[in-house]
Formats: structure tokens, C-alpha cells, sequence
């Protein structure tokens, strides 16, 4: 779940760390004047705000007429306009700051650059802390390392506590990233969050009720698909895309490698799809119906089905999709293939599996490589 940057900086403030003075304007809603001007920035959940035009610094006799345009271009995206107005910081450095979960090394990472702002890719060298989550941090961890990166003495301190507490705040809140830039460095040594991008891991909803009263929930119910709920309303992950293939892959990281594999070949995806939330067969089956919907989208030409699984019975996962099929009202070429271990074909073998597909009728392949040649034959056709 991406949290618009007011919510994030919610979250910062409850937790005691510094964001500038500010609030959030609705639709309608009459703005307020700043006497010493204002940042104006849309909330909205993608990103690259700043280069689309969607931040702005307004002087105090700017700020209603900024608000206004940006509140008619957010209408014209059919985006609610909905705007954080906050105090405008003069900041003497800025810096970036972030946690993020790294996979490989299965740990959580703090990243820092002494270059912050909007070109931050473009000439930031990132240094890092792997920190051991079992451990508790605390501020003297991170005092040597800012130190070493080159921030001023004055100011090091204020960043280790700031650092540390960012860390309390993404654990508390289950968060994949949480990101500060700029991160600004006053002229007293005190630090100010000018900017912060939440990412919160969808599997710890149920650990967090209030996740659902948050404006960025209501904004990311508004802007998904009717099909992209409903696979949520069964703990399932839909994204709907402009391709022409639909995809059913087994796990989140497979699919989106699918999802390459077919714009590389020029035949684009038309959804990703991660069941990751259930191994029944009723979760495939919500799945299947799902995708096999989404499929019936007149420039979708082709339907993949490629499992792979460690330790789910290949036979539930089948048997839920095979279900959907059958009840599908358009039914599309479909392209079935199967990389499973042992365990999965305790009640029905891939080879068991490639001949029922087979003798309905479809294309079954025995390997990755054969799906785009296959493929290319079909819409070819």
C-alpha cells in the first residue's frame, strides 16, 4: 500500500519526528494564505511529482490562484484534487535519507547520499547500513556512520536520532520503504522531513485497521479497476495493463518476469497477477475467473497459464483453474506449462497435467523458451 506523502508525514509527526507546518485541502475546500508563502504539492500515489509539475512554491498572493490550477489539471486526470499546503523551509543542505527491505539480503538497509532533491538518481552515491532486525537501534549505531558520510558535526547527532527513529517507524508500521527526500539540514543542525514516500506491506493489513481509514486508502480504492477489487475483496493481487496476453502465473516474482519476457518479445501482458494470498483451490479459482475476464478484453488474443510450485498441489491449483474455465463466457487460446517439484505432484503429475490440457484442446508446453514462438503462432493466427 503507497501512502500519499500527507499520510506518511502523519506517521512521522505521531512519531515525533520533524515535517514542516502544513495541512491537507479537499475538493472545494477554501485555502488558507501563508504569510511568508507555501509549498503546494498534490497528493496523489505516483510519483514524480515534482518533474510533472504537481509541487510548487507560491508566494502568499500566488498561493489560491496555484492551488486552483493545480486542483483543474488533478479534475482533468479524473484524479479528486485533493492538496497538501504547507510552510515553505529554507534549508541550509539537503540530504536522503530511506529504508527499505532488501531481498537478498534479507535484512533491512538504511540509504544515504549527501546530494537530495529531485535529481537525486542522477548523481547520488548511495551508502548503506545493513542492520540486523533482530537487534534494537539506537541513535550511536548511526553517529560514526554519518559522520564517515560527511555530515557536519552539528548536525550529526540530529541525524542519527532522526534515522533511528525512522527505523522505529518503519517497523512499527510494517513498511517496505519509507523515504526522505530531501531530507533538509537547517542552519541551527536541526532536520526537517521535507518530503517522505511511504510503501506499506499489504500483508500486514490485518495487523493494521486504521490502514483503511487513511486518505491514501480511499484514494487507491477510487483509482482501481472493478476487476482489480474483486480480486482484493478474495486477499488476491490484479493489475490490469494495455497487452494482449493474460497471465496466470504462480508468484509474484515469476510473474513479473513474465511480464518482461512478454514485452520484450513485443507481446505485451494484459494483467499481472499474484494468487500468493491462498493455495486452495477456491483461490484459483477467484483468480482464474478473474483473469479469464480480464481476457475477455477484445485486443487480448491469448491466455497464459504457467505454474510454478514448490510445496502447492498442482492438482488444486488445476482444478481451481479448470473450474473458471469451464464457467468463462469467452474463452480465449490458452498456453499451459508447468515447472513444479515432487511435492507438488503428490496427487497429479506435470505429465498428468500437460495430457489433460492436451486433450482439451490447448497448447501445452514442456518449457519456458517454447511460450513465445507459441505465442507468436497465435496471434499470428
Amino acid at each position: 500500500m503507497r501512502l500519499i506523502e500527507a499520510d506518511g508525514k502523519m506517521l512521522l509527526r505521531r512519531r515525533g519526528l520533524p515535517v514542516p507546518p502544513g495541512r491537507v485541502f479537499g475538493p472545494d475546500e477554501r485555502v488558507q494564505t501563508m504569510g511568508n508563502g507555501a509549498v503546494v504539492k498534490a497528493q496523489v500515489l505516483s510519483g514524480g511529482r515534482g518533474r510533472d509539475g504537481l509541487v510548487r512554491i507560491a508566494g502568499p498572493a500566488e498561493i489560491e490562484p496555484v492551488v486552483t490550477a493545480m486542483a483543474e489539471r488533478l479534475r482533468a486526470q479524473g484524479l479528486p484534487p485533493h492538496i497538501l499546503i504547507e510552510e515553505k523551509i529554507v534549508a541550509e543542505v539537503e540530504y536522503y535519507l530511506a529504508w527499505r527491505i532488501d531481498d537478498v539480503r534479507q535484512a533491512p538497509v538504511m540509504l544515504f547520499s549527501t546530494h537530495g532533491g529531485i535529481d537525486v538518481e542522477e548523481h547520488a552515491e548511495l551508502r548503506d547500513v545493513v542492520w540486523d532486525p533482530l537487534r534494537r537501534l539506537y541513535p550511536h549505531h548511526l553517529l560514526g556512520f554519518f559522520r564517515d558520510a560527511g555530515v557536519a558535526s552539528r548536525a550529526a547527532g540530529a541525524m542519527a536520532r532522526f534515522a533511528a527513529g525512522l527505523y522505529g517507524l518503519f517497523v512499527e508500521q510494517d513498511a517496505e520503504l519509507i523515504e526522505i527526500n530531501p531530507l533538509a539540514i537547517m542552519a541551527d543542525g536541526r532536520v526537517v522531513a521535507l518530503d517522505a514516500k511511504v510503501v506499506l506491506d499489504d500483508n500486514a493489513r490485518a495487523r493494521h485497521g486504521e490502514w483503511s481509514e487513511w486518505l491514501s486508502a480511499r484514494l487507491e480504492q477510487s483509482a482501481a479497476r472493478p476487476l482489480e477489487l474483486r480480486a482484493a475483496r478474495h486477499g488476491l493481487t490484479l493489475v490490469e495493463l494495455d497487452g494482449c496476453v493474460a497471465l496466470f502465473a504462480g508468484g509474484a516474482g515469476f510473474g513479473m518476469s513474465l511480464v518482461d519476457i512478454l514485452a520484450d518479445a513485443g507481446l505485451p501482458a494484459a494483467n499481472f497477477a499474484d494468487a500468493s494470498g491462498g493455495s486452495s483451490a477456491e483461490a484459483f479459482a477467484a483468480m482464474g475467473d478473474v483473469i479469464l475476464e480480464c481476457a475477455a478484453r477484445p485486443e487480448v488474443k491469448a491466455v497464459v497459464c504457467f505454474q510454478t510450485m514448490g510445496a502447492t498441489s498442482l492438482k488444486t491449483a488445476l482444478d481451481g483453474l479448470l473450474g473458471a474455465w469451464d464457467r468463462a463466457a469467452v474463452k480465449k487460446p490458452l498456453v499451459v506449462g508447468f515447472a513444479v517439484s515432487a511435492t507438488s505432484e503428490r496427487d497429479m503429475t506435470a505429465a498428468e497435467a500437460r495430457a489433460l490440457f492436451a486433450a482439451r484442446g490447448h497448447h501445452v508446453i514442456a518449457d519456458l523458451d517454447e511460450l513465445i514462438p507459441t505465442l507468436r503462432r497465435i496471434v499470428k493466427t
